[in-house]
């Protein structure tokens, strides 16, 4: 398991365009994704469940990733919130 604190800084948070290009992201990979933050945590790869987290431009997130390329899933992941969810 892997694990990695990052900072939304996108001006709204994780809103309807950012949770469905996270939760597209991470469908990518055959590793468990979860994501923690605003004292809630959920399924990384579910747009519905990332909006329902509440997390607004300014707050930490953290990414926890595991399975098999649960690595290289965590870097692109946390390098797509630090790009503001610009692919």
């Amino acid at each position: 398991m892997k694990e990695v604190k990052v900072k939304v800084n996108d001006g709204i948070g994780l809103h309807a365009r950012t949770a469905s290009v996270f939760a597209k992201v991470a469908a990518n990979f055959d590793c468990t994704v979860m994501v923690k933050g605003n004292g809630k945590i959920g399924n990384g790869k579910s747009m519905l469940t990332l909006m329902s987290l509440g997390i607004k431009s300014g707050m930490d997130i953290v990414i926890v990733t595991e399975g098999s390329d649960e690595e290289k899933a965590l870097d692109k992941l946390s390098q797509l919130v630090e790009n503001k969810f610009e692919l």
